[in-house]
């Protein structure tokens, strides 16, 4: 038997229980600075065997006496964490896991007298389950892994495979993500290659974008240091697109336009590429919204130096980029692709392959799926803590065999 210690400051989330409260500070320390008694903080693990555990809670500081409502709707427990000074390490009792899959303990204050005195409520640290078997049976966000990865969840893929992947010089796809799956932090990414990536995000409650980005040929997270003759250089772009240079994960050039696009809409994405004169090769993203009219509009043009090269390593991904939002679920679709090479010929696009990136590479996040809809195209689903499916890296999808 063995402990194990779940840190809020990778696994948990604040909700609210009414249309507005406060925050409180999730960091890798944990909760601290929790105020407001509307503000519910939910924790997830996964349990991959099922039995009874013992819980208890970890505080790194109590400031004042205050009572906790702790809750697992799934299976049905309900009790209360009453804290005083000198109570930083509380059991809970004992929980019984009737089956496998995520568990989501919330912890809420409750109105008694004892929480209206002035103070925060404790910080919070840790939940610890007991009487483990195999701690391997256990899935969460360790404390040696990225926090701001952990938290954002899984980011998955479809990488195309195309009857020929010579001189791939344009290439299609319509992009869907359905209602109330475009979550803040959304991004359902249409095109990739192997020299940057075109799609459409939720970047607040306010604005969207339909964004295309190219990585410098130069290996840098710090778009300062790009030397000139390595700079992406643009050579055209639509009315409204914003341009600017990017970094931290590479670095490149960045176009994107403000565009109030909606959940539930199929739009349309278009990618052309092909070697220039000078060493450069050219690569151009166009957008249409079938809602207003046929036709495409440029979202910009990019020269990428020391590059010979038509579309190659095409893919999409869907990621979510708000820790604040992983526990949140998503969904995009992907159909109706098609690829033309040099000659203007049609290439079919014959399958996609799966695949994720470390967060569930290393078992820190499970709640990840991809596949294929005889309707709707392939799709990815991340994040939200559902609960696994049995969709493998590696697996591939072909639409036909649907």
């Amino acid at each position: 038997m063995t402990d194990i210690q779940i840190p809020f400051g990778w696994n948990a989330y604040q909700t609210c229980s009414t249309t507005s409260c406060s925050y409180s500070y999730i960091q890798e320390q944990g909760v601290s600075y929790w105020r407001d008694s509307n503000i519910i903080i939910s924790l997830f693990f996964y349990v991959a065997v099922a039995g009874a555990y013992d819980i208890s809670l970890i505080s790194d500081e109590v400031q004042r006496e205050a009572e906790l409502l702790v809750s697992i709707p799934s299976i049905s427990f309900n009790t209360y964490a009453r804290f005083n000074a000198e109570s930083l390490y509380l059991s809970l009792g004992s929980i019984q896991i009737n089956s496998p899959g995520y568990i989501q303990v919330y912890f809420k204050g409750t109105n008694s007298l004892v929480n209206r005195k002035a103070g925060n409520y404790p910080k919070l640290k840790s939940l610890v389950l007991s009487q483990v078997e195999n701690s391997n049976s256990i899935y969460y966000v360790r404390d040696d892994f990225s926090s701001h990865f952990g938290r954002r969840g899984p980011s998955v893929h479809l990488n195309y495979n195309l009857e020929s992947n010579y001189q791939i010089q344009q290439f299609y796809n319509e992009v869907t993500v359905p209602r109330f799956w475009d979550a803040v932090g959304t991004y359902a990414m249409a095109i990739g290659f192997s020299y940057g990536y075109f799609g459409m995000q939720v970047n607040s409650n306010s604005e969207r974008r339909v964004l295309f980005s190219v990585w410098s040929p130069q290996v840098t997270d710090d778009p300062s240091s790009i030397l000139q003759e390595n700079a992406v250089l643009l050579v055209s772009k639509g009315e409204n697109t914003v341009i600017n240079s990017f970094g931290n994960e590479g670095s490149g050039g960045q176009s994107y336009l403000v565009y109030p696009w909606v959940a539930g809409v199929a739009y349309k994405f278009k990618l052309e590429g092909k070697p220039s004169a000078n060493g450069y090769s050219t690569f151009s993203a166009y957008f249409n919204d079938p809602t207003k009219s046929e036709d495409y509009i440029l979202i910009a043009s990019w020269k990428r130096p020391k590059t010979q090269s038509y579309l190659n390593g095409l893919y999409s991904f869907l990621e979510n980029f708000s820790p604040e939002n992983g526990y949140i679920s998503r969904k995009a679709y992907f159909n109706n692709l098609k690829a033309l090479n040099h000659q203007n010929k049609e290439i079919k696009v014959q399958s996609a392959s799966f695949t994720y990136d470390q967060t569930a590479g290393q078992k820190q996040r499970l709640d990840y799926d991809g596949g294929v809809d005889k309707v709707n195209g392939f799709y990815l689903r991340n994040c939200g803590f559902f609960n696994k499916t049995s969709v493998q890296y590696g697996d591939v999808f072909v639409k036909d065999q649907v």
